[in-house]
């Protein structure tokens, strides 16, 4: 179950809201612990469009809005929250770059597996959860 929380001022709370649910609900279809997911929403982070942080217990999303439309930055909140999943399965690690027991400090951005991982998958679960596009093909969640 994930309760989720809103800093900051954003249209279409509800929306959103659902859209959080669905691609969570998503990738951990049977989670029965409380999970508090809180988005904050801030109009510029250094040169970042979102950024997520957490652990198995809580998610922490920080987007940017400055120069983007509510759709943009729903794109980059799917992005983000494949990050969530990430933490909450203990895919990646809270603490180091770690991913699977791996350690990949060393590598570059896009070729760090998480990063993949999202980037594969954000366009998906953007169309799919906000657009309401049946076209989208959603495999392996």
């Amino acid at each position: 179950m994930f309760y989720i929380d809103f800093v900051g001022r954003i249209a279409q709370k509800k929306r959103i809201e659902k859209y959080i649910n669905d691609i969570l609900y998503s990738f951990l279809p049977r989670i029965r612990r409380l999970v508090h997911v809180e988005i904050t929403i801030v109009n510029e982070y250094e040169n970042f469009y979102g950024v997520c942080w957490g652990d198995k217990q809580s998610i922490e999303i920080t987007l940017a809005r400055k120069g983007l439309t509510l759709d943009e930055m729903m794109h980059n909140l799917a992005h983000e929250l494949v990050h969530a999943k990430q933490y909450l399965k203990g895919e990646l690690s809270p603490y180091k770059h770690m991913w699977k027991g791996k350690d990949y400090s060393e590598c570059s951005y896009l070729t760090l597996p998480w990063e993949q991982e999202a980037y594969a998958k954000e366009e998906d679960l953007y169309r799919l959860y906000w657009l309401g596009s049946s076209a989208s093909k959603l495999v392996n969640l």
